[in-house]
């Protein structure tokens, strides 16, 4: 029976092939997504790794000031800390040498200065020199660079680099040596220069630290090292984590990414599991006279069982390793992109042997349960009935209603095996309800075909009403078998139309950030706080065209022990500039307070988490032990994008007096109307000579709009597989719909039908299928993507019909189900007329 079964396939070579690819691609998004869920899992580790080394414990300042001396001296005081590295951050610029400006006149990128202490550090991370020797005291004016720096700067050891000190001067040191790639810093662009922390701070004029590792010393646990600084600590608010919790915060970040990756590849799979189904259903149904001959030739009905199940394994395996070629290949090209997204942290591809097993079994298993039903149908064939005639339809309709519930199921129990642990149940409750949903479209199908066909038919019916009535007739002739097909088409066009709202909807909030909170036209950063008695402002203010100029400083504040983003904003130029919609609250007595004092306007974001709303108290920490109350004067609909969330808005007095804010990161830019275009090159020059960055908002909303594109774009590419893999369904469904009306077929060319009218009916057929998939998968798609949309979150909440994707995916569907019906369509024009009319 085994020899039979791989008879049965290499005797069909084109359906076993088009299974076969089917197969394939399930497995190759699989590990695809397994093996960049690895690579994003090392990165963060390695990630990790670099940020806080072998300490068990780091001390981090919270908010704009740093930790003080005496915050520092009660840490090395703590028992149980044996090992304290303090380290202070600055950003800052090289001066060229020469003072030689760029060839574009403005300042070149920065670079990040790393003051650390020579004796502690190295305790804690290993800084590997390339060249060079370490660093050699605590008071040294020598530096260390590294290689990327060194390349791009044309520094060697022994040479000069000079930066930017904290009033401009420039800070002359000597280069001891060269680490290795980027060096210890992550995000730096590898533009980084280590020196020893007393020199650091005497040149920045700043005695206080960034942060501090701490490592237990023996019979010390880092829990007890904790409380021990808890009890020490007692001066200014601090923010106390763990290697665990660096880890946890960047595979939270990347948690969306990797669980809509896991969603596509299931889509996927189940949409290969009816491709295999079709095959070996097709493979049953052609064969019913010989199986029967079988059985009634003392055949077993575990032999004919056996023998489907044969097939199955053997396109499973040759799927499996195939699919393994073809993940790689998409793994690498993934891995493309994504090393060009800041946002997910992302090295190398990493085909750990986990996800190769996995990716194997996975593919196996979901093609042995498409085989079941097509297995069982084939044991229970009666020898005397399959010798009269082939099984009755409704129950082959209700035998594969029930095979559908066992994929969804079987498909469902794999992806929580591979699922990503730390992806968050939200994601998982949002991936399993879209999951459910395009099943339950899959499960509709049957009732909407018709209709649906007879709308599909009519474009067709004006001009080529014999051919539409034909293809038609075709389609409903066997209802399971176009429901099956029309199904695979529809859950992967849903995928794309769900992706592409998801990234429409992702886009027109980022917009609506820009256009209803940024007080200006332009925003000028700065990589150092800019203080109020600055001239920078005024200078920029003085230019004819310019209107105003808004300073924004952003910032971290605490309630209830939890971060919340906040951002210091002149309340009168929100006024004048028109910005924020408010949703509760006088939006004017709300701005003016904010520069009155002791007021705050909240992002609705915050108040739907929180509960406050105007004439509530907000309570922020300021140092260990004390707190300032603000009164809610307005909620507004979004606010200024924070780190993590928006910001809550607090007045500048407030921010300079209560929480310490030096000066503004961000200069906002609002030109006269009509002026922008010749006052903006004297802004533009004024900022670079100040080391300011100039963009317009145009400029970030395209950066936006394409960090959004890079994302979403890899989430439609897994999604067309999807699609493709239904294509190769429907190429499979017209050739057997082909081959069972020959007789068909031959009669009416025996009455006169044409080869053009014949192969006008198929192209037809695929047509009317390629429509009838298009219509139910843009809606299931548009159900799918609110519910990503919904559930997702987020602030600027905007649900718009995304007109691009449907149009794209009502193209994407017909064209490939009317390109799938070349080689069909050219089979049933080729037929001969006396061999097809003799055909039984």
């Amino acid at each position: 029976m085994r020899s039979l079964a791989v008879r049965s396939l290499v005797a069909r070579r084109g359906r076993t092939a088009l299974s076969i690819v089917g197969i394939a691609l399930g497995v190759a998004v699989l590990y695809a997504a397994l093996a960049t869920d690895a690579g994003i899992a090392a990165s963060i580790d390695r990630t990790t790794r670099d940020l806080v080394g072998r300490a068990d414990l780091r001390i981090e300042a919270f908010g704009p000031a740093g930790l003080s001396a005496d915050s520092l001296a009660a840490i090395e005081a703590a028992p149980g800390a044996t090992t304290v590295a303090p380290a202070l951050e600055r950003r800052t610029y090289l001066i060229p040498a020469g003072d030689a400006p760029d060839a574009e006149g403005g300042a070149p990128p920065p670079v990040t200065a790393l003051g650390v202490d020579p004796a502690q550090e190295p305790r804690v991370r290993d800084l590997d020199l390339m060249e060079g020797v370490a660093l050699a005291g605590a008071d040294a004016f020598s530096a260390l660079i590294t290689e990327t720096l060194a390349a791009s700067s044309g520094t060697a050891v022994g040479g000069r680099i000079t930066f930017q000190g904290s009033d401009g001067a420039p800070v002359d040191l000597r280069v001891a040596g060269i680490l290795a790639g980027d060096g210890p810093l992550v995000g730096s662009d590898g533009r980084t220069v280590v020196l020893p922390l007393r020199t650091m701070q005497r040149l920045f004029g700043d005695d206080t630290v960034s942060r501090v590792d701490v490592i237990a010393g023996e019979g010390a646990s880092a829990a007890d090292v904790a409380a021990a600084i808890a009890v020490a600590l007692t001066t200014q608010p601090y923010v106390l984590s763990s290697p665990g919790d660096v880890a946890t915060s960047l595979r939270s970040s990347t948690a969306d990414f990797r669980s809509t990756t896991a969603l596509i590849a299931a889509v996927a799979l189940f949409v290969g599991a009816f491709l295999i189904f079709n095959t070996l259903s097709m493979t049953v149904t052609e064969r019913v006279r010989e199986l029967g001959l079988l059985r009634a030739a003392g055949a077993t009905r575990g032999q004919l069982v056996g023998f489907v199940i044969v097939q199955a394994l053997v396109l499973g395996v040759v799927g499996a390793l195939v699919g393994l070629g073809f993940g790689l290949a998409l793994a690498e090209a993934m891995a493309v992109e994504l090393r060009t997204i800041g946002a997910i942290p992302f090295e190398r591809v990493d085909p750990s042997p986990l996800a190769v097993l996995a990716s194997v079994a996975i593919g196996l298993g979901v093609t042995i349960a498409a085989a079941l039903e097509p297995a069982r149908r084939a044991g229970s064939i009666p020898p005397v009935e399959a010798l009269r005639e082939r099984l009755d339809p409704a129950a082959a309709r209700r035998a594969r209603l029930r095979w559908l519930i066992a994929v969804f199921v079987a498909v469902g129990i794999a992806g929580l095996a591979v699922w990503p642990r730390d992806a968050g149940a939200s994601g998982l409750a949002r991936s399993a309800l879209v999951y459910a949903v395009l099943f339950g479209a899959v499960l509709a199908a049957p009732f909407v075909i018709g209709a649906l066909g007879r709308l599909a038919g009519y474009p067709f019916r004006q001009a080529l009403r014999v051919e539409e009535r034909l293809a038609r007739a075709a389609i409903v002739r066997d209802r399971a078998r176009t429901t099956l097909t029309v199904g695979a088409l529809a859950i992967g066009l849903a995928m794309l139309v769900a992706v592409g709202g998801v990234a429409h909807q992702s886009r027109l909030a980022a917009a609506a950030w820009l256009d209803d909170v940024i007080p200006g036209d332009e925003l000028l950063t700065s990589i150092r706080p800019i203080p109020p008695d600055e001239t920078i402002a005024f200078d920029l203010a003085v230019i004819d065209g310019v209107e105003r100029v808004s300073p924004i400083a952003l910032f971290e504040v605490a309630r209830n022990g939890v971060r919340i983003d906040a951002a210091a904003v002149s309340g009168a130029d929100l006024l004048a500039d028109g910005r924020l919609r408010f949703v509760v609250g006088d939006r004017e007595a709300a701005l003016r307070g904010l520069d009155e004092g002791g007021t705050a306007i909240l992002p609705r974001s915050i108040a739907d988490r929180t509960g406050l709303t105007v004439g509530s108290t907000l309570t922020l920490a300021v140092s260990a032990g004390r707190v300032v109350d603000l009164r809610v004067a307005g909620i507004a609909e979004r606010t200024l994008p924070g780190a993590v969330g928006e910001c809550v808005l607090i007045g500048w007095d407030d921010a300079t007096t209560i929480f310490g804010v030096s000066g503004a990161e961000v200069l906002a830019v609002r030109y006269v109307p009509g002026r922008m275009a010749d006052a903006r090159p004297a802004v533009d020059e004024t900022a670079r000579l100040q080391a300011l960055e100039p963009n317009s908002l145009s400029v970030v909303a395209g950066a936006v709009d394409r960090a959004l594109g890079q994302v979403f774009g890899l989430f439609d590419a897994l999604a067309l597989v999807a699609v493709v893999v239904a294509a190769l369904g429907i190429v499979n469904t017209l050739t057997v719909s082909v081959l069972e009306r020959v007789r068909e077929l031959g009669v009416l060319r025996a009455a006169g039908m044409t080869r053009d009218q014949v192969r006008r009916s198929v192209v037809v057929e695929a047509g009317i299928l390629g429509i009838v998939g298009s219509v139910l998968g843009i809606v299931t798609g548009l159900a799918a993507g609110a519910i990503l949309v919904v559930l997702g979150g987020g602030p600027g909440l905007v649900l718009q019909i995304p007109w691009v994707s449907i149009v794209v995916a009502a193209l994407v569907g017909v064209g490939v189900s009317m390109a799938a019906a070349w080689y069909p369509a050219r089979l049933a024009s080729r037929l001969a007329i006396v061999a097809a009319v003799q055909h039984e």
